[in-house]
């Protein structure tokens, strides 16, 4: 009888093992075995081309799932057989059952215990070991799954291929086994992984940033119109050199008839060595490099993207009429994670400036995302910048020394251009005016 229970509980451990493989080998980061492959370590070289390819590690995960069903039909197959008659034959001894009956009481006793042992033992210890170890336990399971996937790939081949065969006939794309996640459950990650103190606030901040980034649009972060600066087709070169001289940014645009007509943009130390090189015989037409034009909609991850393909450092951003309403460039985006550098070559960098008597001055065109550190809570908007909120509160075109209240803050517009304030004044409210 002990070497029944013996082989038995060998069985439940059997099955625990493979258990423990297929948790390892889903929950492993892909980065860390990179790294350990990097540095030389052969079982982690060996595993990661499984972990990046999904039909690999669908067949990986498949041999785990097919090991486990036969270790646990042979563990039901095995005790009802060599344990169920020993126990029938001590009920009809000792309680005076009917054999009939003694049967069907040891079948379910034995169906009760081994059924807990294989829960606890076989599935709950080792699945929450191998979510604490994943890396290190898939690394050491690789040879073990190796040699079993040997065995049982003819299994793996029928039950592989019939499963999929069903889901074409259930009309359901198959899909493999991949190492992803949701921008939500990378977010959770780096949260947790701030509370647990492997990130610092500020790199948390960081990564944030990056998540986020991906969901904003060209029109959030776009410089407007009314703040580029450019320049027309049929300027002659010799003005574009003066203005070339005089201007603080390093690209103009170059526009037609209207600002809308955009023809590129101008980089202008190419105007200065043409003008220089060919003086008035030079042309701007010739300088002028074509930009990718693109959707208010655009998302800034796809933007990404389009600005390598294209090898453009700027991409003009239309509304749906085809008219312009601004640029984006690269440093805008890079603006987006590290706001405090001068990032826009096309207009003037937003300066916050802490006055004497503690108050701040900033642009109108300062964004709202960023202004939540000088405003405290900021209500429901759809605005996208201080103006913008402003707007929302007067209800009508601001006018110099207005004042809108925002709770702990009031801001003051000190100043009003085209109809828009360009610069106000944020003051702490209850006394203090330090904001």
């Amino acid at each position: 009888m002990v070497t029944v229970w013996t082989i038995a509980i060998c069985l439940i451990f059997l099955n625990s093992f493979f258990v423990a493989a297929e948790f390892a080998t889903v929950a492993a980061r892909t980065t860390v075995i990179r790294k350990s492959a990097l540095a030389g370590d052969g079982l982690a070289s060996s595993l990661l081309p499984i972990l990046e390819t999904p039909r690999k590690l669908d067949e990986y995960i498949a041999t785990c799932q097919i090991a486990i069903t036969f270790s646990s039909l042979v563990l039901g197959a095995y005790t009802e057989t060599n344990i169920g008659p020993v126990w029938a034959a001590l009920l009809v001894e000792h309680f005076k059952l009917e054999h009939l009956l003694a049967e069907s009481v040891a079948a379910i006793a034995i169906l009760i215990i081994f059924t807990l042992l294989q829960i606890l033992i076989g599935e709950l210890l080792p699945k929450s070991i191998s979510l604490q170890h994943s890396e290190r336990i898939a690394l050491f399971m690789y040879w073990p799954l190796r040699i079993t996937f040997v065995i049982l790939r003819p299994f793996i081949w029928l039950f592989n291929g019939s499963g999929v065969y069903l889901l074409k006939i259930m009309g359901v794309p198959a899909s493999s086994h991949r190492h992803v996640h949701s921008l939500e459950e990378i977010s959770l990650l780096l949260a947790e992984s701030k509370d647990g103190g492997l990130l610092e606030p500020e790199e948390h901040e960081r990564l944030h940033q990056a998540l986020e980034l991906s969901e904003k649009t060209a029109r959030q972060i776009m410089i407007p119109s009314q703040k580029v600066l450019s320049m027309p087709i049929t300027l002659g070169l010799e003005e574009c050199y003066r203005r070339a001289l005089t201007s603080p940014y390093t690209r103009l645009l170059v526009h037609g008839s209207s600002v809308d007509d955009v023809l590129g943009c101008v980089n202008v130390k190419q105007v200065i060595q043409s003008w220089f090189t060919d003086g008035d015989k030079g042309s701007l037409k010739q300088l002028v490099k074509p930009v990718p034009f693109i959707p208010e909609n655009l998302t800034l991850g796809r933007l990404i993207t389009l600005l390598k393909a294209k090898h453009s450092h700027v991409a003009v951003v239309m509304d749906e009429h085809g008219a312009m309403m601004g640029l984006v460039t690269v440093n805008d985006i890079l603006a987006e994670l590290i706001e405090d550098i001068d990032a826009d070559e096309f207009k003037q960098p937003e300066i916050v400036e802490v006055l004497e008597d503690g108050r701040m001055r900033l642009p109108g065109s300062y964004k709202l995302h960023k202004a939540g550190k000088i405003l405290g809570t900021i209500p429901r908007s759809e605005a996208e910048t201080i103006n913008g909120l402003i707007l929302e509160k007067l209800e009508r075109v601001p006018a110099a020394g207005d004042v809108v209240n925002l709770g702990a803050v009031e801001i003051q517009i000190e100043k009003v251009e085209h109809h828009a304030a360009t610069l106000v004044t944020v003051t702490r409210k209850g006394g203090s005016k330090n904001v």
